[in-house]
């Protein structure tokens, strides 16, 4: 079958620049590991979050894996030119977690020692993503 006709299958595989960028332990493999992994990041993204996310940007995106359901939506994102809409509702998304985990800390007050953990964590992701927002612009013609 012909490339493009491959391209209009899936619209998630239109910016083959940036996913030939992404193979491997790249940069990009790392920052999807970091956003799914709750022992590294402090929160957990589920697929139903992912799906809310996706349709905050105006994509349906099909259920399947967290990590590739995350990836689609970074590619969607970079090829809609919407990056910084995406960072911010990522962002977002570790703000109502690190205020879910504020709460849980007030309502039972035992659990600080595991909740500060996940805060600190979370506002570490918070400051990683940010950074990501200020790159945009640096890797805007990748």
């Amino acid at each position: 079958m012909h490339r493009d006709e491959n391209l209009m299958k899936n619209p998630f595989m239109t910016n083959m620049k940036f996913l030939e960028q992404a193979k491997d332990e790249t940069e990009f493999q790392r920052i999807l590991k970091i956003l799914t992994v709750p022992a590294k990041s402090g929160i957990y993204i589920s697929r139903y979050d992912l799906k809310k996310m996706g349709s905050m940007l105006g994509v349906d995106i099909p259920i399947k894996e967290r990590k590739e359901m995350l990836k689609d939506l970074f590619i969607y994102a970079k090829q809609m030119d919407q990056m910084k809409q995406f960072l911010d509702i990522i962002i977002d998304f570790i703000s109502y977690r690190i205020s879910q985990y504020t709460q849980i800390t007030e309502d039972y007050p035992k659990t600080e020692k595991l909740t500060s953990r996940w805060i600190k964590k979370a506002q570490s992701l918070i400051d990683f993503v940010e950074n990501m927002k200020k790159e945009v612009d640096i890797y805007k013609n990748l």
